[in-house]
């Protein structure tokens, strides 16, 4: 098998997006700073919010802000960088407590779907701005989608003795993550996710056989 070199999922993203490297993650006043944008976000959505904003909400300066973020559009990326560390740390959590590759595939679905339907930022952006919101997710959505599917990719080739080339397990993780997407882009009037017991057969059902995990049933061909 081509064993992965150790991606990193989130240097892919901000790499695809062109940002550089994020060294200050050990700043509390940064993080106090992205704390205050996520909540204006999440409140009034983002073209509606402005930097005064972030700083009456954070309680600081407006130049302690600027000495961090020099305009909105580098605190805007970093609070979706930062939301979606978030996202992932507690996704490989999820996925860590199942021992088969199968469980893991299974209940990381199930997690990835309930938690980003239910999540307050994403919701409220493609309430109030879909027309820039959705783009990020399917035209502009390529760095996205790459670092997610080195994600699921890199789960599989940890968890299964396999002999299938890890370019192809990319391939098959990239098309499990744009079903993802769909589903929580556009909810399906005939698969209900909102079930996480459905939820759970239609991942061991489909995906399973997808992505190779041992106990799923292959398709025939």
């Amino acid at each position: 098998m081509n064993q992965p070199p150790p991606y990193d999922p989130l240097a892919l993203l901000r790499t695809g997006r062109g940002l550089s490297d994020d060294d200050e993650d050990d700043d509390p006043v940064r993080e106090q700073l992205l704390d205050a944008a996520t909540a204006q976000f999440e409140s009034v959505g983002i073209a509606r919010s402005t930097m005064n904003d972030i700083t009456r909400r954070a309680g600081l300066a407006r130049m302690t802000l600027y000495r961090r973020f020099a305009n909105k559009q580098e605190l805007v990326e970093a609070t979706l960088l930062r939301e979606t560390a978030g996202f992932l740390g507690d996704l490989q959590r999820e996925i860590d407590a199942h021992e088969s590759v199968e469980d893991k595939l299974t209940e990381g679905f199930v997690f990835t779907v309930e938690t980003l339907r239910d999540h307050d930022l994403l919701n409220r952006l493609l309430e109030t701005e879909p027309e820039s919101t959705v783009p990020h997710f399917t035209v502009q959505g390529a760095p996205l989608i790459t670092a997610a599917a080195h994600f699921v990719a890199g789960i599989i080739s940890r968890s299964v003795p396999s002999g299938r080339d890890y370019d192809e397990l990319v391939v098959v993780s990239e098309l499990t993550v744009r079903l993802v997407v769909s589903f929580v882009l556009t909810p399906s009037q005939t698969i209900d996710l909102d079930d996480p017991e459905v939820s759970r057969a239609f991942a061991r059902n489909h995906l399973g056989p997808l992505l190779g995990a041992p106990g799923a049933e292959t398709p025939s061909g």
